[in-house]
């Protein structure tokens, strides 16, 4: 009843706060229509939005493209992209605090703003929209927009999938291994691994067989790969404290264990200051995780000649389920825009193609909209690229990233457990304890402001 009545309060306060601010800025903004007598209609009213995003390089100049692109079609209606980098998180709450947030920012999801009352919520504003169709969008992806039964943001300019399985296929074919029999369990994923390691007679890694670190180390990803959500957006509470997870570092630890954590490291920084600095790319790891920008990253930057292969990670609950996680990026108003009816059109924008197109064309970025992807010519992808686009739709476990306002610390935290489990200076089961309970402070520090 408690939390019933705290998601009741913070609905309220944030309608209140955003969307009458709202229809207060869409009143001021009209313009009265020309009566028999005016020789011409008043010139639109000019509007200047302020747009931060994480991206720099290439990331970044896809997003001027696409508020150079809505600017054309929008004379009236600057966009000022700026990118605010890793700390932008930070930044936007503190931007928000003092009064003078930018009109629209790109995170990976919604639930760190929502949950601080910095955003405006859009489903009145998708509702009226002739532009925005929910069913173009992947129901995973969808996920990353809520928070407390409302929507937030849309998915938006990179959204494919950050899971999969790359394996060297050189490596694998040189140690005869069935591609046609790809490893389903994380048994079958330990015999490849040895028959791809090459340990000299000293114990120093030369080939190693399976790097865990990666994409899959993320919460989100072993959420998906054990079947167990790592934070619950319906009843407020995390699972860290469960058999799931504490399997899940096992796990981790025992491809650790496989050669030695201070092997391993040892190996990883032999490589560094090499003319190719990652292992993976320079030819020398046999299984890796990785996302959608994997292959594009070694087609780029791999030794010439390697071939690589992306396939579904095994499933960790035993059912026999391919698993993919659906990660994505947002697009959000801020509440104390300026200008949010101007700032939902920028959104509305980018859910079409002309917009992603643009955006694809100058960074490489795929948002993972139905029509979008059927628009792409697979031949023309990256090798591999294809695993990340049909995985959305040929994966029989397909969910979306949690809707946890304290996501970003959940994910470095997280991180740092996975890493010390694997060099033996933590339990599992202690280390999660204590990362379920700081969490559960935090999430209650949220719900009551």
């Amino acid at each position: 009843m408690a939390t019933s009545e705290r998601k009741l309060t913070r609905r309220t306060f944030l309608k209140a706060t955003g969307f009458s601010a709202a229809a207060a800025a869409l009143s001021a903004c009209v313009v009265a229509a020309p009566t028999a007598g005016d020789e011409a209609a008043p010139a639109a009213e000019q509007i200047e939005l302020d747009y931060w995003y994480i991206w720099g390089g290439r990331g970044g100049e896809g997003q001027v493209a696409g508020c150079d692109l809505f600017t054309e079609h929008n004379p009236n209606i600057t966009m000022h992209p700026l990118t605010a980098g890793g700390v932008i998180v930070d930044k936007t709450l503190a931007a928000f605090a003092a009064g003078d947030p930018p009109d629209l920012v790109d995170l990976i999801l919604c639930a760190p703003l929502a949950g601080r009352g910095a955003l405006i919520a859009v489903d009145d504003y998708i509702e009226s929209s002739t532009v925005v169709d929910l069913e173009n969008y992947q129901a995973a992806h969808l996920e990353a927009v809520n928070w407390a039964g409302e929507r937030w943001g849309l998915p938006a300019n990179e959204g494919l999938g950050w899971l999969g399985l790359a394996r060297n296929r050189n490596l694998v074919q040189a140690a005869g291994l069935d591609e046609d029999a790809l490893p389903s369990d994380f048994e079958e994923l330990h015999a490849w691994a040895a028959a791809l390691e090459d340990i000299d007679d000293d114990g120093n890694v030369q080939t190693l067989g399976m790097d865990i670190r990666g994409i899959l180390t993320y919460p989100d990803c072993w959420s998906v790969v054990m079947g167990k959500r790592y934070f619950d957006g319906d009843t407020f509470e995390y699972n860290f404290d469960s058999e799931e997870f504490a399997e899940a570092l096992q796990i981790a630890k025992s491809f650790y264990d496989r050669v030695g954590a201070e092997k391993i490291a040892e190996f990883k920084a032999a490589q560094e200051g090499q003319p190719i600095p990652s292992p993976a790319a320079a030819g020398k790891v046999g299984l890796f995780a990785g996302g959608s920008w994997t292959p594009g990253s070694l087609a780029l930057n791999a030794a010439e000649g390697l071939e690589f292969g992306f396939s579904f990670v095994p499933d960790g609950a035993g059912e026999g389920k391919m698993p993919f996680f659906a990660g994505t990026h947002t697009a959000m108003i801020l509440n104390g825009s300026d200008n949010p009816d101007a700032a939902w059109q920028f959104l509305e924008f980018t859910s079409t193609d002309e917009y992603n197109r643009r955006v694809y064309d100058v960074s490489g970025f795929i948002m993972g909209t139905k029509s979008f992807i059927d628009s792409l010519d697979m031949s023309t992808l990256y090798p591999g690229l294809d695993f990340y686009t049909s995985g959305l739709s040929e994966g029989t476990r397909v969910w979306g990233i949690a809707p946890d306002p304290n996501w970003y610390l959940a994910w470095a935290d997280f991180l740092s457990l996975e890493e010390e489990v694997g060099f033996g200076k933590t339990d599992p089961g202690e280390g999660l304890q204590i990362l379920q309970e700081k969490l559960t402070t935090e999430l209650a520090k949220v719900l009551d402001a």
